[in-house]
């Protein structure tokens, strides 16, 4: 019987330059699946802050359609502004029949004899009634009773009032996507919240009393 001379034989070492890029495949490899972590680890976060955005934005929600007169309207709105937006300055306006002024309804950080009536022409208030739409400010005002958005209140079409939002708070350099989503809530849900405080009791919210 043939005797195998290669079993048992010591296996020879792999030369230095092999062993040396076989650590430069591991690192590279450990690189990626460090990179895949931190992605993942990110999609994660992101994830979960959209998630709690939109807990925040149902409760917001939900708020506003129980808000059954102007002070609890106001006082939601400060919650939502404050909490959501980053603002302690804010005014909220009924738009006048004739929509030529906006009439003070409550607020927050600002002088409310100052903002009593607003008569309209120009500047963005007016572009937020004429055009339904939200207006932001391209940079930071400087004064205090400087704009930082308007927020129309409709029903519909139909601008009832209007947010306006001045300064924000030092720790939030500017508005964020998730803050024009929460803009489209307040345009239309707070709008009707508006109508429902002027609705007669028991009326309907769109047609009031039969």
């Amino acid at each position: 019987m043939q005797r195998d001379e290669s079993k048992g034989a010591p296996s020879m070492p792999e030369p230095p330059e092999q062993l040396t890029r076989r650590m430069q495949e591991l690192q590279l490899e450990n690189e990626a699946l460090l990179t895949r972590v931190r992605r993942l680890s990110t999609e994660r976060q992101r994830l979960e802050s959209r998630m709690a955005d939109l807990a925040r934005l149902h409760t917001a929600s939900t708020r506003l359609r129980e808000s059954g007169t102007d002070a609890e309207l106001v006082a939601t709105l400060q919650e939502i502004i404050k909490d959501l937006l980053g603002s302690e300055a804010f005014a909220v306006f009924e738009l006048a029949p004739d929509a030529s002024a906006l009439s003070w309804l409550g607020g927050m950080g600002v002088d409310s004899e100052l903002l009593r009536r607003v008569p309209l022409g120009e500047g963005p208030l007016s572009f937020v009634v004429q055009s339904g739409r939200s207006w932001v400010s391209e940079a930071l005002p400087a004064d205090d009773l400087a704009l930082s958005a308007c927020i129309p209140l409709r029903l519909g079409s139909r601008v009832l009032g209007v947010i306006a939002i001045f300064r924000l708070l030092p720790h939030k350099p500017s508005f964020e996507a998730t803050d024009h989503v929460l803009f489209e809530l307040l345009e239309t849900q707070g709008g009707m919240a508006l109508h429902c405080a002027r609705c007669p009791a028991g009326g309907s919210p769109l047609t009031g009393g039969s």
